[in-house]
C-alpha cells in the first residue's frame, strides 16, 4: 500500500502510531492556511485546474473545471479529491555528463547551474511556523546563490504538487509570493503557461500522475523538454531556466 509507505516520512512515534498520513497532515496544513489568512475554502482551487495537454499523462486530454473541483468528494476535509495527486506507475531517467562532453551525447544538452539539498520535518505541531517549508526555502536560496540567478530569471517551476496546499506553500517558501498570497498566483492564473511563474507545465503530479520514486527525475526531464523547445502545446515561451 502506498499510503502507509509514504507515511514513513512522518514521525514514527508521534505521527504514524496514531494513524496520521500524508493526506491527513496536508489537510491540517490547508486548514491552518485558510484560517490564518481568512481565505475562503475555494482559495486553492486554481491549483487543481492547471491540467495541460500531455500525451503520456494519466489524465491526458482531461480538463478539470472549478465546479468539478468544488463538487468532488472530500478525502480528508478540507482536501477534496482533485486537491490530491493520483499514485501511478512510471519511470524516468537522465544522463549526467561533464559539461565539456555534453555535445558528444546530445545535440541539445541542458546545463545544471546549481543543486542544493536541505532537510526539514513536518511542523504541524512544532514552532515556529507550520506553514513555512524551511527546507525548500533554504535549498532554493543556496541554489540561487551558486547559480548566480534570481527569481526573475526562472522561466518555470516544476513544483512538487502532491496536494494543492503543497504547491501553494512551495511557491511562498521559494519567494514567488509572500505568505498568504500563493493562492493569489493560482486565482489570477499566474501559474499558467503564459503567467508570471508557470508551474507543473506538463500537468504536474495531479494531472500527469505521481509515480513516487520516479517523480522528481520525471520533472527534470520535463524541464529539459521546456528548455530545448520540445514541450509541444505545453511549451513556455522563451524558457531559459527551470527550477525543480
Amino acid at each position: 500500500m502506498v499510503t502507509p509507505a509514504l507515511a514513513k516520512a512522518l514521525g514514527a512515534e508521534n505521527k504514524v502510531s496514531v494513524g496520521d498520513t500524508m493526506i491527513s497532515k496536508n489537510a491540517d496544513l490547508m486548514r491552518i492556511y485558510l484560517q490564518r489568512h481568512d481565505a475562503p475554502e475555494d482559495a486553492l482551487v486554481g491549483f487543481s485546474v492547471n491540467a495541460k495537454h500531455n500525451p503520456i499523462a494519466l489524465f491526458r486530454g482531461r480538463s478539470v473545471t472549478t465546479r468539478e473541483v468544488l463538487s468532488s468528494r472530500y478525502i480528508h476535509a478540507p482536501i477534496r479529491l482533485f486537491d490530491c495527486s493520483p499514485n501511478c506507475n512510471g519511470a524516468a531517467a537522465v544522463v549526467l555528463v561533464p559539461a565539456d562532453e555534453a555535445r558528444v551525447y546530445s545535440s541539445h544538452p541542458v546545463q545544471i547551474l546549481a543543486s542544493s539539498v536541505a532537510t526539514d520535518h513536518f511542523r504541524i505541531d512544532d514552532p515556529p511556523d507550520p506553514l513555512m517549508f524551511e527546507a525548500a526555502r533554504n535549498s532554493a536560496r543556496a541554489a540561487f546563490r551558486r547559480a548566480n540567478v534570481n527569481l526573475e530569471d526562472v522561466s518555470l517551476f516544476e513544483v512538487h504538487d502532491t496536494f494543492s496546499i503543497t504547491a501553494c506553500l512551495l511557491l511562498e517558501a521559494v519567494g514567488f509570493a509572500p505568505a498568504g498570497q500563493g493562492c493569489r498566483l493560482a486565482a489570477d492564473k499566474e501559474i499558467r503557461l503564459h503567467g508570471k511563474i508557470p508551474i507543473a507545465t506538463m500537468g504536474g503530479l495531479k494531472a500527469r500522475g505521481h509515480p513516487i520514486g520516479a517523480t522528481a527525475i520525471y520533472q527534470a526531464c520535463e524541464i529539459v523538454l521546456q528548455l530545448t523547445g520540445r514541450a509541444g502545446k505545453n511549451q513556455v515561451r522563451n524558457a531559459k531556466a527551470g527550477l525543480l
